[in-house]
């Protein structure tokens, strides 16, 4: 997401975004450009308690600046939603360091972490995976639902990848997920969006 930067009109993307749809929101940022900057942004129609940037770069010039944002939702009185949006690295090395970063006890695997939790966002994990197996023994993916395989959210000239994911924990059941291909989709980013619908274990639900 753009803030102040000439390739996008200078508009403050992520409050025009909460604004048209009417949600909270937060904007994580990665990369500082002139006046202007680069990062990522969790929006929720929940109201969000507390947010973290968790830093994942690469200490090397040939990497940009990445981080984790996380935030907690207020569900309702009793519940919280823990959500980290990721946007990981280009190179193998990269997610490599960014895959021990996430799921270590003082991100992911951070005891405190008591409420349900969501870890989504765009892993370019393609074409060697270094993050999906590690990952798959802590969270459930939710495209794997059924036995069924979720189709690509990016094409690159003849190749279609599935960069983007949703992870949840062992307090979510996932129940359907997909990804939606419109005009619309197809113009507002590179990347096409994955939606989810999971169920809490005591039969809240809930979506994403």
């Amino acid at each position: 997401m753009d803030r102040n930067l000439s390739r996008s009109n200078f508009d403050d993307q992520s409050q025009i975004i909460a604004g048209a749809l009417g949600m909270h929101y937060h904007h994580c940022v990665n990369q500082n450009i002139g006046d202007g900057e680069y990062g990522i942004t969790t929006f929720s129609r929940f109201p969000i308690l507390n947010r973290e940037r968790h830093d994942l770069s690469v200490r090397s010039r040939i990497f940009g600046l990445r981080g984790t944002l996380r935030t907690d939702l207020q569900l309702d009185e009793a519940i919280r939603l823990h959500v980290f949006n990721v946007h990981l690295g280009l190179r193998v090395r990269e997610r490599y360091h960014q895959r021990r970063r996430l799921l270590s006890e003082s991100i992911l695997l951070d005891d405190a972490l008591q409420d349900p939790l969501i870890v989504l966002g765009d892993f370019n994990d393609r074409p060697i995976s270094v993050v999906h197996p590690k990952f798959r023994e802590y969270f459930a993916d939710v495209s794997r639902i059924n036995g069924r395989r979720t189709p690509a959210t990016f094409t690159w000239g003849p190749l279609h990848f599935r960069l983007d994911y949703i992870y949840t924990s062992s307090q979510l059941t996932p129940l359907e997920a997909y990804v939606l291909k419109t005009p619309l989709t197809r113009s507002a980013s590179d990347h096409l969006p994955m939606v989810a619908r999971v169920e809490m274990v005591d039969g809240l639900m809930g979506g994403c």
